[in-house]
């Protein structure tokens, strides 16, 4: 998304045709401060503009920063300084304030899961394509939340069609490689986030790829087990680092657990047992579709 942002600078900024003499990208690891002040105080060659692209300003030194404000307060009017931070939140004031005065500070959020979907279809309508549902379910599923690589496999099916508006599932299938690794725990966590969608997605890839649908309810069991056993912690006083060191919660996994925790009640945990033991005795003695008895699970779980 920030790449984005700057592509769209660049086209308003900088003449296409002399982007070679007016388009400079530098990086602060590498270039030193008086380098970067002269590269902004540079005129711009037979047009109006020239563009500058600072990448990692969270690497400047308090020296380097006390250098650069005189010109963050007073800045080139001939210029266009963008300057780039990949941090979380870049939060050195003085820069953030002399920057507001002059131009504008903006922050890039990581989209959410829901909006995956929107932002790949947005990705065809800017370019006058369509993207059908199940195409773009399909790429989110094999590549995962990565934009950049989602916007480079739609860039490698945009060039496959050829002539085509309608980007189909068989075009995506042609064309996009196998990225994410999906897991019986990644699974059992997304049943523990009450996440159906993202349960629907990991079930129907686990069971392409062969994995048996009892195996699986044995590793959900466990989760809601130890689910379980932190609510009865949690209702005596123990804290939830208590929790974590009680039940041995991965330090990496320890967010999301606290996150599952919280998404159940005592009374809930016990449904999705009664769940779960119907869902097995449907598996092993039904008939039905396996596939369909673990998406009604799904359901019942996570509207539980």
């Amino acid at each position: 998304m920030i790449q984005e942002a700057v592509d769209l600078i660049m086209q308003r900024a900088v003449d296409p045709g002399m982007r070679d003499f007016n388009l400079n990208t530098v990086y602060c690891r590498d270039t030193s401060i008086s380098q970067l002040l002269n590269l902004a105080q540079t005129l711009p060659f037979m047009s109006e503009k020239r563009l500058l692209i600072v990448k990692e300003i969270d690497l400047l030194k308090a020296d380097d920063i006390e250098e650069l404000l005189p010109y963050l307060h007073d800045p080139s009017p001939s210029t266009c300084l963008v300057m780039i931070s990949h941090q979380a939140r870049y939060d050195n004031k003085k820069v953030i304030s002399a920057v507001e005065t002059q131009g504008m500070v903006t922050r890039f959020f990581p989209l959410l899961d829901r909006e995956i979907l929107t932002w790949m279809e947005e990705w065809a309508r800017t370019r006058n394509l369509t993207l059908q549902r199940d195409a773009a379910l399909y790429l989110w599923q094999a590549v995962g939340n990565d934009l950049q690589k989602i916007k480079n496999e739609l860039d490698k099916v945009g060039i496959f069609i050829h002539d085509k508006k309608a980007i189909t599932l068989g075009d995506v299938k042609a064309v996009v490689g196998d990225f994410r690794e999906y897991t019986s725990f990644a699974f059992a966590e997304a049943l523990g986030k009450k996440d159906q969608e993202r349960a629907f997605l990991i079930l129907s890839r686990l069971m392409q790829e062969g994995e048996h649908p009892v195996g699986l309810l044995g590793l959900v069991a466990w989760n809601f087990r130890r689910l379980m056993q932190a609510k009865e912690l949690e209702r005596s006083g123990s804290t939830f680092e208590e929790i974590k060191r009680k039940l041995n919660v991965i330090f990496h996994q320890a967010f999301s657990f606290q996150e599952q925790i919280k998404r159940y009640s005592m009374d809930e945990l016990q449904n999705v047992f009664e769940i779960l033991l119907k869902t097995d005795e449907e598996l092993k003695s039904s008939g039905l579709n396996n596939k369909l008895i673990m998406e009604r699970m799904i359901l019942k779980i996570c509207r539980t």
